[in-house]
């Protein structure tokens, strides 16, 4: 009976020490300290824990547009659609306009429209042979009688800041506006100041090729 007992705790013992083996091993193989090594209180260290973080990728930056470059030929078209679809037009739309030279851009959609009936010719100016472009503004507009002019169209901004003057100082009773091909800061804010007199203005603002309109600057004061 003795032996029995005996042979029995043998064999406990020896599965217990197994037992203890394989555990030990269990937690070499994990790269914890082992159990009886680790100071009380102190928690297992499993590969997760211990992983170095990965660095997070910073946000790419939003690409800036390149700059759009001035266009003439596209400038001409647009200012001319803004003149012809003004609020207060109606076909033919009576117009004087300012070029820098015969066949130039805005002077070459001006005949076209004129033959498809859309515009009425009341005085053209050519900056390379007519004189100074105020004076001949202020002339071409006193010959003109209050209630039969619509619009000026000016091909560059410096043509129409000069019509723009003459305007003003006309002192005309009727609603005539400039329309100007190309956008400058002197354009906008004579559109600011007066936004009768600077009525459109079609190029590049704010690097986007547009017509900007003079009320959308009252909007914003």
């Amino acid at each position: 009976m003795k032996k029995i007992i005996l042979s029995a705790l043998i064999l406990i013992l020896i599965l217990l020490t197994l037992i203890c083996i394989v555990g030990f091993r269990q937690e070499i193989m994990a790269g914890e300290p082992l159990a009886f090594l680790r100071a009380p209180g102190e928690a297992a260290v499993t590969a997760e824990s211990s992983a170095t973080p990965l660095p997070t990728a910073a946000p790419s930056p939003t690409p800036t547009p390149p700059p759009i470059e001035e266009d003439p030929a596209q400038n001409a078209q647009l200012a001319w659609e803004a003149l012809f679809s003004y609020p207060s037009h109606e076909a033919p739309v009576r117009v004087l306009a300012l070029f820098t030279k015969a066949g130039s851009p805005g002077d070459t959609l001006y005949r076209q429209m004129l033959a498809q009936g859309k515009l009425m010719k009341k005085g053209v100016y050519y900056a390379d042979g007519d004189g100074e472009t105020k004076a001949w503004a202020a002339e071409a507009l006193a010959a003109v009688p209050v209630g039969l002019l619509d619009s000026i169209y000016a091909e560059t901004p410096t043509l129409a800041l000069a019509a723009y003057e003459a305007l003003r100082e006309a002192d005309r009773n009727d609603s005539v506006e400039v329309i100007c091909a190309g956008i400058t800061e002197e354009v906008t804010a004579a559109m600011r100041e007066d936004h009768f007199s600077m009525g459109a203005a079609a190029g590049v603002y704010e690097n986007e090729l547009r017509v900007v309109y003079a009320e959308e600057f009252m909007a914003k004061e």
